[in-house]
């Protein structure tokens, strides 16, 4: 998990400029990390990218709130291919 956690922090604080101190699995994307909601449909894009990942319904996607979710999507959808 360390390694998705990493990626993840990466992504968010290279496209998003956000400092990676200040992101951790607890991390709301909206309140603590000031991420829009298009701006989740944009790292949720380049997570499914950079995992190989299949979308979901958008349903599925609009559940995403926090970084542990992002690894939890990641964790669901990449056993399913």
């Amino acid at each position: 998990m360390t390694d998705e956690l990493d990626k993840i922090k990466k992504i968010i604080s290279e496209k998003f400029g956000v400092s990676d101190t200040e992101i951790n699995l607890n991390s709301d994307l909206t309140s603590d990390l000031n991420l829009s909601s298009l701006e989740i449909n944009d790292l949720i894009a380049e997570i499914s990218n950079d995992f190989n990942l299949t979308l979901p319904h958008d349903n599925e996607i609009d559940k995403i709130k926090t970084v542990q979710d992002v690894i939890s999507f990641i964790d669901a959808y990449s056993q399913e291919l």
